[in-house]
């Protein structure tokens, strides 16, 4: 008779493994912690010091449901964890690496300063955690010297990892801060900007009086950010507001700002995201240019004929590098496709309404001539899929085209864009 096998129990009445089990602990005693991290700052060393002692084993009570993963670590390799996390809290530069936080209790300084003056500031301290400067030096060992062995051997450890490669960097310290520095600027007007939104909230609950001033305030702070987004670097002319634009929060930034803009203001932002397009487009890494769609569609919307024909033709300018229009490639690009079919969409409904245009002389031909350019590029590109299709697009090319190329358009723009484009 074959013998019953010892079933497997699992859950809280599985066999307990042994109190000193520990897969690292042997090593971790005959380890050494390197300098870097035995060196803490007094005030982590203070607070890794007061940790509450290990209960004694005689009073020490196993709570009722045992958990089968505890004391799986010793308590060297606890200590280890907790040098390793204070060491994050270690920096070099802590304004740059710690900023919200920094920003934060510089914030809170500043209104307990302002109740200490009006007396209503009591006498306590706030708690702060102050991120220790400590310069960091570079522990790496690539090879050691083993008694006896030909040669050098290389090792690698969680301190020192094998490099795979050196890289040389080829640019200069100025353009290694020069991006922080421009983030901390757009973190400074992002503040300025929410003031104007505040007041542009609040407009609508004083009184007269105080609404009259409330949009002088917000006039003035707009024009300051306004400034200093198109003059992030008074030293260059030629880039006004494309260091903004490069930056993903820049983006958002003028996104925010551009329905504070008076009408010129925004013309000229939309006039400079056209021309600088194609480098606007390669190094949008984040895909975040979408967030100026919208804004912009309203400028467009606001556009008359013959400042839409100025924009428009923008995008029949070549582009050096490539020797390809900025048509060609906004084509390739939603927002560059999306901002395209929004002017020209415009421009139908300017044709269609009863309002005077009074267009300047050669308006009417740029504008054929444009219209004619941008068909043909539509009809033969591989399109992506736009933002937003609008509904009067076909209708303004029923104006200049035979029907066999509006057929064609019409499916090519359908099959980009995955629902129906109608004539409206």
């Amino acid at each position: 008779m074959t013998p019953k096998m010892a079933q497997p129990r699992f859950g809280p009445l599985s066999p307990r493994p042994a109190p000193f089990y520990s897969p690292s602990a042997n090593a971790l005693q005959r380890f050494r912690f390197p300098g870097s991290v035995i060196q803490l700052h007094p005030q982590h060393k203070r607070l890794l010091s007061q940790r509450p002692p290990k209960p004694h084993s005689s009073t020490y009570r196993k709570p009722e449901r045992w958990d089968p993963y505890a004391e799986l670590m010793s308590d060297k390799e606890k200590e280890w964890i907790i040098r390793l996390q204070m060491i994050q809290l270690q920096s070099e530069n802590p304004h740059l690496d710690d900023y919200y936080y920094q920003e934060y209790y510089k914030r809170m300084e500043a209104k307990l300063a302002e109740e200490e003056k009006r007396g209503d500031w009591a006498k306590r301290e706030t708690p702060k955690l102050t991120t220790p400067y400590v310069t960091k030096t570079e522990y790496y060992t690539p090879v050691v010297h083993i008694e006896g062995s030909l040669g050098q051997v290389a090792v690698s450890t969680c301190f020192s990892p094998r490099r795979a490669i050196d890289t040389i960097r080829g640019h200069s310290p100025d353009e290694d801060g020069r991006h922080p520095r421009l983030e901390v600027h757009i973190e400074k007007l992002f503040s300025a900007l929410l003031e104007v939104e505040e007041a542009a909230r609040r407009k609508v609950y004083v009184s007269v009086e105080e609404k009259q001033q409330l949009l002088q305030d917000m006039q003035r702070k707009v024009e300051q950010v306004y400034s200093q987004i198109r003059h992030t670097n008074p030293q260059e002319s030629n880039e006004e507001f494309l260091p903004c634009l490069l930056v993903s929060k820049g983006k958002r930034l003028l996104a925010r700002l551009l329905p504070f803009l008076s009408h010129d203001a925004a013309l000229h932002v939309l006039t400079m995201v056209t021309t600088h397009l194609p480098m606007l487009i390669s190094k949008d890494l984040d895909e975040a240019l979408p967030v100026l769609y919208a804004p912009l569609r309203d400028v467009v919307s606001a556009l008359s004929f013959s400042q839409l024909v100025g924009v428009l033709k923008e995008f029949t300018v070549t582009v050096p590098e490539t020797n390809e229009t900025i048509l060609t490639l906004a084509c390739q690009n939603e927002f560059g496709l999306s901002l395209l079919y929004a002017l020209l969409s415009q421009g139908e409904r300017l044709l269609s309404s009863n309002v005077p245009m009074e267009p300047n002389i050669g308006d009417f031909e740029t504008w054929t001539d444009t219209v004619f350019q941008v068909a043909q590029q539509l009809s033969k590109a591989s399109l992506v899929e736009p933002l937003f299709l609008p509904s009067n697009l076909l209708t303004l090319f029923c104006r200049y085209l035979d029907k066999r190329t509006v057929h064609q358009l019409k499916s090519n723009i359908e099959s980009a864009s995955g629902y129906l484009a109608v004539v409206s």
